[in-house]
């Protein structure tokens, strides 16, 4: 059986396909966003969609509920499809794989920014030019607030991670006094 992460890449391919053949990927990338957002930050939506108890015409009425009217009709269209194979599982799967592809195809990098305080405008032009001159992609940077890192900031880009927090020097000061 095809594993649930090559069945995302296979439909997140199609749907990039098609959301350029109709000049809408900008739009489609903005849809997969607005969709894991609902997802992450709705757990029952989630355990909706996973559970396969709950037929797909009613998950397909549920998602139309939801996103008609405020996403792409190729959204709409990926629902229908997804309802009709009853593989509503795979979308979150899907959305992830579509905008990993949409970074690579428009060659963007995210960059996950987590601090104390929202990080000002010119500080973060100032990253985002760097970190663009060095990878030589567009910046996006995602930010987070996590006010228990007292100072600095931690930057993770990909599978690196640059710790620069005083909460972690202090950890670090901490495990030397220990040594």
């Amino acid at each position: 059986m095809v594993s649930d992460n090559r069945i995302a890449q296979r439909y997140a391919k199609a749907v990039m396909d098609l959301a350029i053949e109709r000049g809408t990927l900008d739009q489609v990338d903005k849809d997969m966003e607005l969709f894991q957002t609902v997802n992450e930050e709705n757990r029952q939506f989630f355990a909706v969609m996973h559970n396969p108890i709950i037929r797909a015409h009613k998950k397909l009425s549920i998602l139309k509920a939801i996103f008609e009217g405020k996403v792409s009709d190729v959204m709409i269209l990926l629902f229908e499809i997804l309802a009709r194979r009853s593989r509503e599982e795979v979308l979150y799967s899907i959305s992830v794989a579509f905008r990993e592809q949409f970074n690579i195809y428009k060659n963007i990098q995210e960059v996950y920014v987590t601090s104390t305080v929202t990080l000002p405008d010119p500080l973060k032009e100032e990253l985002r030019a760097a970190l663009s001159q060095k990878t030589g992609k567009t910046i996006k940077i995602e930010e987070e607030i996590d006010e228990s890192l007292i100072g600095g900031m931690v930057i993770r880009i990909s599978d690196t991670q640059l710790d620069n927090s005083i909460k972690s020097q202090l950890q670090k000061i901490k495990q030397d006094f220990r040594s």
